[in-house]
């Protein structure tokens, strides 16, 4: 039986799938100090005795045996073979490397863990609600369409980010609402729409982006005929491509109601905004360092690895 549990770590979140045992036998090897080494190397990579014996300082046969005590266990698992300096070198790596104890499958037992897999970290849940309440999701996300329309008549290009951004969501919840993605389009004004809007992209491509903007601390602005990031709360301008804005408001006209939005001038702030967010989560759900009522940042997308692609995430504000 698998759990979804959710931990902090040196000021970082995570979320991962458990497996849950009602006895600690399954895991007893894991007592001995030098099992638990291995076990811990193979949970990083896949790796075979000897380099694991060189790595470890080790005697080979020392690693032999105790990954025989974890196979034995079904704690790690034989994933390939290969030829090494004449010899065959066997492959392992675990098969689950997270944990989690209920020693009586009772109602009361299995309520605990409901409510742990419930039980974000406060942080974490406090900026999600309420986009996701009672493990769903419970929002439409708003992207532009890709036909000519509006007053630019532009087309967006940010359906696959939005792709990136649902499969993030997915891993904080267990159900969905559907449907739960929304053409601009397909939408009426905001002030009309009594959901949790998520909206993604800019006002040149997403009229649902421009119908929100205005209620925005960091907004949309054109200046000389050109399109800028403005920051109420810092009173900085931005103008590059690159740089994305994310803020959460309460929905202006609905009050039990949220708006989450992740938008750039330019498809790659868009990207950037998306990025921060799924990378950099834990400062993000952060308020804005110029003004502590505002859960506003700017972001910039930078491409570190130089193959043209937005890498890298560097929050502005």
């Amino acid at each position: 039986m698998l759990a979804r549990v959710s931990f902090q770590k040196d000021n970082k979140y995570f979320i991962c799938d458990a497996e849950v045992l009602e006895s600690i036998e399954k895991i007893k090897p894991l007592l001995s100090e030098k099992c638990w080494l291995i076990f811990k190397e193979l949970a990083k990579k896949e790796s075979y005795p000897a380099k694991l014996a060189k790595k470890l300082n080790m005697q080979q046969q020392e690693v032999y045996y105790y990954i025989n005590k974890l196979r034995n266990a079904n704690l790690v698992e034989l994933t390939k073979r290969e030829e090494k300096r004449g010899g065959l070198a066997k492959y392992y790596k675990v098969k689950t490397s997270c944990f989690a104890f209920m020693p009586d499958f009772g109602s009361g037992s299995v309520a605990k863990v409901q409510g742990i897999e419930k039980g974000m970290p406060k942080p974490l849940q406090k900026f999600f609600h309420p986009f996701i309440k009672d493990q769903e999701l419970n929002a439409k996300i708003v992207v532009g369409a890709p036909d000519s329309h509006g007053e630019f008549k532009a087309r967006a290009r940010d359906a696959h980010i939005a792709v990136e951004l649902a499969g993030f969501l997915g891993t904080l919840c267990k159900s969905i609402r559907y449907p739960f993605v929304f053409l601009d389009t397909m939408l009426k004004h905001i002030s009309q729409i009594n959901d949790n809007i998520i909206v993604i992209g800019g006002p040149i491509t997403n009229k649902t982006s421009r119908e929100a903007n205005e209620h925005l601390s960091v907004k949309f602005e054109q200046k000389n005929a050109h399109w800028l990031i403005k920051s109420e709360n810092s009173g900085k301008e931005y103008t590059e491509d690159s740089v994305g804005i994310i803020e959460k408001i309460a929905h202006p006209y609905f009050d039990d109601k949220a708006i989450l939005f992740l938008a750039g001038k330019r498809n790659a702030g868009t990207k950037a905004a998306i990025l921060a967010l799924i990378q950099n989560t834990e400062e993000i759900i952060k308020p804005n360092r110029f003004n502590k009522e505002n859960h506003a940042h700017v972001v910039e997308g930078l491409d570190l690895d130089s193959d043209g692609l937005i890498d890298h995430v560097e929050i502005l504000e």
